[in-house]
């Protein structure tokens, strides 16, 4: 989580904003380059730069030499693309070696970028780009830190589709002060608290399963938010990366609601024949998946574990998909699928099979149930935060969007709103010099 650093806040986020909001617009998108390049430079160091350029480097390169698809260059096609997909999983593997968890994101994000670029390419769906404009696509710094993964297509008609306006400016920026938030005040201390908790209880292991989770929620979605908010500033609309999880009522319901994105490119690269697809080959294609995403976000190997059980159940919902004879009420359903989602954290904040253990075993009240003195007594120190990770998974924006407000009633609104933003980045911005000044 690298990203909430006081440097790249205060200097270097503002920097290639002010010089893409200055510069003329047909070098905007090269400025945008510059600054995902200076920010993986700053989250991720040397290494995270290298196989970075290396990624986007390999597929141009691909792209060039890869014929289409022809009766005559079938199999040449399909090798290429092989070729190139497996160059991007031993960069991945690499990364996943030499960079901590989330300074991975921005490499992920290339190749799943670059593999769908590859796979349209040898369709023929996609035009050879020049390694100026591809480069630009892959390295965006508005979408390079946590998405939205986009197709090379879609992502040049948003770049056209570009509008400053007073109204995307305030929004914008808004936005970027709620995902400075909630990556700075709500996923950092949930990632320190994970740290120190050692489940032996029931209780203990729902809480590290909790706080692992909105670890992830958190530092996920407030990097997304951050982007988003910067892209919105320069007239550029992105598409949310979450929808709600906490709604979900079935597995695969859980799927597309968190990191849409991710859902989105499945859909169109893994699953384009989804309704004749047979179960065998959905269960191939999310295992390798899911089994990456596993390595990426996992602390251990147990997070390919993870994958391949969550390709496994969401292979028998779609296998089943229309031949429910009983329905359980969207509650029921609800509850079971929070309970699967936190069941699974144990398999990604396990660091090996022994811990996966030990934590099923704490879970199921081996060691019995109550909270242990280290788990109470970070409870008591984070209740505010723990309220708050809580609060935050419900729309309660959304909710407030549609209450009825009467003219006076909008303006009182208004100033809360920004009392609130104000409150929050004070809270951010202290959180952040506190940890630049320990560090």
């Amino acid at each position: 989580m690298t990203f909430a650093s006081l440097p790249m806040i205060l200097f270097v986020l503002p920097l290639f904003v002010i010089l893409t909001a200055v510069v003329p617009v047909q070098w905007k998108s090269g400025v945008l380059a510059l600054g995902g390049v200076a920010a993986i430079w700053m989250t991720g160091g040397f290494a995270a730069l290298i196989l970075l350029l290396i990624s986007v480097s390999a597929t141009w390169l691909v792209i060039r030499l890869q014929p289409r698809k022809t009766e005559t260059h079938h199999h040449r096609a399909d090798l290429w693309l092989y070729t190139g997909i497996g160059i991007q999983a031993v960069l991945l593997l690499l990364g996943r070696i030499m960079l901590d968890d989330f300074a991975l994101v921005p490499l992920l994000i290339c190749a799943m970028q670059g593999a769908e670029c590859m796979a349209d390419h040898a369709n023929n769906r996609f035009r050879i780009p020049a390694l100026f404009s591809f480069f630009c696509y892959q390295c965006d710094m508005t979408r390079l830190p946590a998405g939205p993964v986009l197709n090379y297509h879609t992502a040049e008609l948003l770049r056209q589709e570009r509008n400053v306006t007073p109204e995307r400016i305030g929004a914008g920026a808004s936005r970027c002060i709620r995902g400075l938030f909630q990556l700075v005040c709500l996923g950092l201390p949930m990632f320190t608290m994970q740290e120190s908790l050692q489940p032996r209880s029931a209780a203990d292991a729902v809480l590290a399963a909790l706080s692992f989770y909105f670890c992830l929620y958190y530092g996920i979605k407030g990097t997304a938010q951050i982007g988003q908010g910067l892209a919105q500033m320069l007239g550029y609309c992105y598409p949310d990366t979450f929808t709600d999880p906490v709604l979900a009522d079935s597995l695969q319901d859980f799927r597309r609601r968190f990191l849409t994105p991710l859902y989105d490119w499945t859909e169109r690269v893994l699953h384009p024949d989804k309704d004749g697809a047979d179960a065998a080959g959905y269960f191939t294609r999310l295992s390798v998946l899911f089994g990456g995403l596993g390595l990426v976000f996992g602390r251990g190997g147990s997070g390919l574990l993870w994958g391949v059980l969550a390709a496994l159940l969401l292979t028998a919902e779609f296998a089943h998909r229309g031949k429910r004879h009983f329905t359980l009420p969207v509650q029921a359903r609800r509850l079971f699928v929070a309970a699967a989602v936190l069941a699974g954290m144990g398999l990604l904040r396990s660091r090996s099979i022994n811990a996966c253990f030990s934590f099923y075993s704490a879970l199921i009240g081996i060691n019995g149930i109550m909270l242990s003195d280290t788990s109470a007594y970070l409870m008591r120190e984070n209740w505010l935060l723990l309220i708050l990770c809580i609060a935050g998974l419900f729309p309660l924006r959304n909710m407030l969007h549609l209450l009825p407000r009467p003219k006076p009633f909008g303006i009182i609104y208004l100033i809360i709103k920004t009392l609130t933003e104000l409150l929050m980045l004070l809270w951010a911005y202290s959180e952040l010099l506190s940890r630049y000044l320990r560090a």
